[in-house]
This record gives structure tokens, C-alpha cells and sequence, in this order.
């Protein structure tokens, strides 16, 4: 049982390898279908399947990371939960698989629509999981209202809901990232295929980026608030500001204590910074091969 433990990690990585190499094969028949082989195998095309094969093989990371912080308070709350991604996330698929640029290759939504339903499965535990954190954040402030009975369930909600967050985060903006570079590729080697720079501009790759991160902004941010409102409720109840406005060394270093520990300094722009800062570099780098007009100037 332990050798199997040990191993897990190498296991993992020639699982990842085996998918990436079997979705490349599959993404390539795909765009090789319909009599368009010779375009599928070029090197613009075969960069972005193998672009296409990597995210894969990261959302089903994603998912597997982030299935673990869905902790629903009840099961009614769950269902609720799913059925409202079910309706948000048909409505998204809906509007991205609509129809892209004219001339595009007509065998590339063979592979987008897929793509997009697998993102968008990856994406459900870490967008039901924040729902979830600000479901289970509301019974935080019934337990500071029996306080200090209920002492010890608030602090470790709080910090439990503190790593959900940075989980569903980090695996939001990962999504969100790959979808990015996966769009200047896939514009790249249309360009190559003979598509003229107006019909897929730029503009619309670094559009769609933003409108990615503004739907993870306005999924996260709202959570993240209300977990943030809380840590404070619950350091204003253990260290409240003293009668007479005279703080003792022993309020002032146990308030900054407590504080340090949940993390309540934390605000939305360092943690969304911080979870998109961490591609940023690869990101631009790859977005400026792809998309040459960012290059700065000489």
C-alpha cells in the first residue's frame, strides 16, 4: 500500500502524458475530417491541438482539486446549486459556440464545442464551491450570535472557507488562462490557413480574455466579501473595541494575533492579483508570439 502511495506521482505524470498524447490524436482527426488533413497536420493547427491536448489534461486536474471543497450545508442547497450551473453554464455554452469569423475551418467547432463542455465541467466544482462557501458563510453568523458557546465552529469555518477560496481561485483562473492562450493560437493558425487579420482581429481574443475574467471576478468576489465580513464580525467579537478607547497591549497583540491567523488582511485586488499574477508571465509571453501587435515597441 505504501510503495502505491509513493508511486502516485509518477502515475499521474504518465497519465497526463498518455492524455495529452491520446486528445492531440483525437483533436486531429477531428480537424483532419471533411478533407482537411493536409491543414490539420500544419504547424500552426498542430500547436494548437497540442495547446488544446495540455488544457485537457489541466481541467481534469482542476476538477479533481476543486471536487473536494463542495460541502454543501445541506442537500437541498446542492441542488439548487447544480440546477442553477446547469442553467448558467447551458446559456454560456450556448453563446460560445455560436458561429465564429467567416472562413474559419469549418471542422475547428468539432473541437470547440467539446472543449467548451469540458471546461465548463471542470469549472462546476470551483463555481458551485464558492456558492457553497457563501451558503455555509451564513450560518457563521448564527453561530456568532451564540457566542462564546459556539466558539470553536466559527473559527474553523472561517478557515476552512478561507482555502475553498483560494482552491476554486486558483483553479478558476488556471481555466481561464488556458482559454486565453488556446484563443490567440486558434486565431494564429486560422491567420495561417488564409484568414485575413480583420476577419478575427485581436481585439476580439483580448475581449474574450477580459469577459473570462470579469465572469470569475463577479463569481469570486461576492464569496469572497462576505467570508471577509465575517473574519471581522468574528475579531470584533472576540477583541471588542474596548469601553473607555483605551486598547491594552494584551487586546492589541491578541487582536493582531487572532487577525494574522484568519487572514482578514487579505483584499480582493492581492488575491485576484495573485491567482492570475501567477500565469501572467507565461501568459503574456505566449499572447505576444501569437498575437505579434502586443509586442512593445523598439
Amino acid at each position: 500500500m505504501s510503495l502505491i502511495r509513493q508511486s502516485r506521482p509518477a502515475l499521474a505524470t504518465v497519465a497526463a502524458l498518455a492524455g495529452i498524447v491520446g486528445v492531440q490524436r483525437t483533436v486531429q482527426a477531428a480537424l483532419g475530417s471533411r478533407g482537411h488533413t493536409a491543414v490539420a497536420q500544419s504547424p500552426e493547427f498542430l500547436a494548437w491541438s497540442a495547446f488544446v491536448s495540455v488544457s485537457v489534461v489541466i481541467y481534469i486536474h482542476v476538477f479533481v482539486r476543486t471536487v473536494r471543497v463542495v460541502r454543501p450545508p445541506s442537500r437541498a442547497v446542492l441542488a439548487v446549486s447544480i440546477i442553477a450551473y446547469l442553467l448558467v453554464g447551458g446559456v454560456v455554452l450556448k453563446l460560445l459556440t455560436g458561429h465564429g469569423p467567416a472562413g474559419t475551418l469549418d471542422t475547428v467547432p468539432l473541437v470547440m464545442r467539446p472543449l467548451y463542455a469540458v471546461a465548463e465541467v471542470a469549472a462546476a466544482p470551483a463555481v458551485i464551491g464558492l456558492w457553497l462557501v457563501h451558503a455555509r458563510l451564513r450560518q457563521v453568523d448564527h453561530l456568532l450570535e451564540q457566542w462564546p458557546e459556539r466558539s470553536d465552529p466559527v473559527l474553523t469555518e472561517l478557515l476552512r472557507s478561507r482555502t475553498d477560496l483560494r482552491r476554486c481561485l486558483a483553479g478558476l483562473s488556471l481555466i481561464a488562462s488556458t482559454a486565453l492562450i488556446n484563443t490567440a493560437a486558434l486565431r494564429k493558425a486560422h491567420l495561417a490557413y488564409g484568414l485575413r487579420p480583420e476577419q478575427f482581429p485581436s481585439a476580439l481574443v483580448l475581449l474574450y480574455g477580459a469577459a473570462v475574467t470579469a465572469i470569475v471576478a463577479l463569481i469570486y468576489v461576492p464569496a469572497f466579501l462576505a467570508w471577509r465580513e465575517r473574519a471581522t464580525n468574528l475579531i470584533s467579537t472576540v477583541y471588542p473595541v474596548p469601553a473607555d478607547a483605551r486598547p491594552s497591549e494584551e487586546w492589541t497583540s491578541g487582536r493582531a494575533r487572532l487577525s494574522d491567523l484568519v487572514g482578514v488582511d487579505a483584499t480582493v485586488a492581492k488575491t485576484l492579483g495573485a491567482a492570475f499574477g501567477i500565469l501572467a508571465p507565461l501568459a503574456t509571453s505566449l499572447l505576444s508570439v501569437y498575437i505579434p501587435e502586443l509586442k512593445p515597441g523598439p
